[in-house]
């Protein structure tokens, strides 16, 4: 079924971009300057850090983040600087 919707309604579709994004890289790639989501181990799947994954992610937007491991250890915290 096709229908015709406008442009407003257009811009509210959350659109599934080029290839395969994990949830994490969508919420670390639409943080705004300012912004910041604290990553938790238990949710985190891939044998490698989410702060590699913010170092691709400045690579290839030149965003810029502060990042870390969580005070207890339980997660990672990341924070858009520009």
């Amino acid at each position: 079924m096709i229908e015709k919707i406008s442009s407003e309604e257009f811009d509210r579709l959350a659109l599934h971009g080029r290839g395969r994004s994990s949830p994490a890289y969508n919420a670390i790639v639409s943080l705004k300057p300012g912004e910041a989501i604290a990553i938790k181990k238990s949710g985190w799947k891939p044998k490698y850090p989410p702060t590699r994954l913010v170092k691709k992610i400045e690579k290839k937007y030149g965003f810029h983040f502060k990042r870390g491991p969580l005070p207890d250890r339980s997660g990672w915290g990341v924070m858009r600087i520009s």
